[in-house]
């Protein structure tokens, strides 16, 4: 699941308008507009924003991993990746 779609199933979830949830934000409804359609991603702070703005809580939970090549090989990938960039392959992987 993209932010895009975090964010606005959130809102939908919790009965806001995106007028009512960009005041909530302190931001202006455009900004929340593009973030639904994909205008712009935004960031893991601002998708955790509006999750708790609406009500929800977005948890992360730290796990022991085994030893993995494929992953070790994907870990080594990533940090080669913007920081914008690891978020949105790690938000792509929540929707397969």
């Amino acid at each position: 699941m993209r932010g895009a779609e975090i964010i606005r199933e959130a809102r939908v979830r919790a009965g806001l308008t995106q007028t009512e949830l960009a005041e909530l934000l302190g931001r202006n409804r455009a900004q929340v507009a593009r973030w639904e359609i994909g205008g712009q991603e935004p960031s893991f702070e601002n998708v955790a924003s509006v999750v708790e703005a609406c009500g929800f809580t977005l948890t992360l939970e730290k796990v022991e991993r085994q030893d993995d090549p494929v992953l070790d090989d994907q870990l080594r990938a990533s940090l080669l990746q913007a920081p914008q960039q690891r978020v949105q392959v790690l938000l792509d992987g929540l929707s397969e």
